[in-house]
């Protein structure tokens, strides 16, 4: 058997991993070059290739500064937890142990109970990534007063708290990159925080 099927879809327009990654990472960096410069530039970008979506670039917020991290990080859902590079042993905030049990008490989420149990270890000082639950991201602005984290990536989507949670995180004055509005996912948290974790670019 033949394959590529000879003239088929893959034959015709198909071309390597390196050259899709190397040409649509290019395009992105492009986009992004009249709004930011340097990392802010780099983390824009990556989460522009992560959505294949120039629109997201009119919804990125990102508020400096943008800190040298030490690898203490802390995910929301293991879904981010699972695309993350490096050699980091992060935190998950739906793992935590104890996070169901107090989360059905105080009726919230395991996302949220999660990241008040692991704020200590993971949180404070550390990188928060919250690609999935707004409730982890409402948690997380009520712990920073008091302990602040070194910076927050914020794509978590929805139609009831995304949106609200989202704007405050940007009024709020943390070190941040978010993804305002509706729109998210845990697909934009992780390429940003790539950036971030040992200079990897993307997902």
């Amino acid at each position: 058997m033949n394959w590529p099927t000879p003239g088929g879809w893959l034959e015709r327009l198909g071309q390597s991993p390196d050259a899709i990654e190397g040409r649509s990472r290019g395009i992105a960096q492009d986009l992004v070059a009249s709004r930011w410069s340097g990392l802010e530039a780099e983390l824009a970008a990556a989460m522009v290739y992560a959505g294949g979506d120039p629109g997201l670039l009119e919804s990125i917020s990102i508020q400096g500064p943008i800190p040298v991290l030490d690898h203490r990080v802390l995910t929301d859902v293991d879904m981010v937890r699972s695309g993350l590079r490096g050699p980091i042993d992060p935190g998950v905030a739906t793992k935590a142990p104890g996070a169901a049990e107090l989360a059905q008490a105080a009726g919230t989420s395991r996302a949220a109970a999660g990241m008040h149990l692991l704020w200590q270890e993971y949180g404070q000082g550390g990188l928060v990534v919250i690609g999935n639950a707004p409730t982890a991201l409402l948690c997380v602005l009520d712990l920073a007063p008091s302990a602040p984290p070194a910076f927050v990536i914020a794509t978590c989507p929805g139609f009831t708290l995304a949106a609200v949670a989202k704007r405050a995180l940007q009024d709020s004055g943390l070190p941040h990159i978010a993804l305002q509005g509706t729109r998210g996912g845990s697909g934009l948290a992780v390429a940003a925080a790539n950036v971030l974790l040992g200079g990897q670019n993307g997902t």
